[in-house]
């Protein structure tokens, strides 16, 4: 495997063993939440602040060194930058529509789910980007360049990540359908779908900033 592969690999590995830090941190930021989904705002913004913490525990010197207080300061840093965020969403209605045209056959708002499940992924992809900005701005000038390699990986493995995003979705509803004797509800499904959606883009995220940040380790 690769430095970046090998990293990504130790990062996930810590990430799983700390799932109880995860929770902290999202009861953390959840606290005075309006929307608690698994697939809100909040919640994204937790998980970043996840990733962040994971990357400072598992990274070699100097990167990690570089990122002491990161994940501290990301909660004012999403809040500064909330107009950017509205600016991506407005850019991402232009996108829905036309993914659901071409590769769907049909139009926003004739399909809820979709529509649902289309908006959470902008507003996913929005969230890292503004993760990956701080991300490039509390390293300096060194890391010019950072998000762009980082989104360029994610974005060449969008299938690779449409069957991550599956296969959770997947294991996690039989583990609730085994867990309830029998069917789960369609509202419990939802929020393993986008619990799913989350958790799949922060592992391929883990993935290429470990690739992203390998050389300069």
């Amino acid at each position: 495997m690769s430095a970046g592969e090998d990293q990504a690999t130790a990062t996930l590995a810590w990430m799983r063993d700390h799932g109880d830090l995860l929770r902290e941190i999202v009861r953390e930021d959840l606290a005075q939440a309006a929307d608690l989904t698994p697939g809100g705002d909040p919640n994204i913004r937790a998980h970043l602040r996840f990733v962040a913490t994971a990357l400072r525990a598992t990274l070699p010197s100097p990167p990690a060194d570089e990122l002491e207080g990161f994940a501290d300061g990301l909660p004012a840093w999403f809040d500064e930058s909330l107009p950017l965020f509205d600016a991506h969403l407005q850019t991402g209605v232009g996108a829905i529509a036309l993914e659901e045209h071409l590769q769907f056959g049909t139009l926003p708002g004739s399909d809820p789910s979709l529509d649902a499940g289309l908006e959470r992924r902008v507003r996913i992809g929005g969230w890292i980007r503004i993760f990956l900005l701080g991300l490039e701005a509390h390293l300096g000038p060194s890391a010019d360049g950072l998000g762009e390699e980082a989104l360029a990986y994610m974005g060449a493995r969008q299938r690779e990540l449409a069957r991550l995003i599956f296969s959770l979705d997947l294991q996690a509803k039989n583990a609730a359908r085994e867990a309830a004797g029998g069917t789960v509800d369609v509202e419990v499904q939802d929020q393993i779908g986008q619990a799913a959606a989350v958790q799949g883009h922060m592992r391929l995220l883990v993935e290429g900033l470990a690739e992203a940040l390998a050389p300069r380790g």
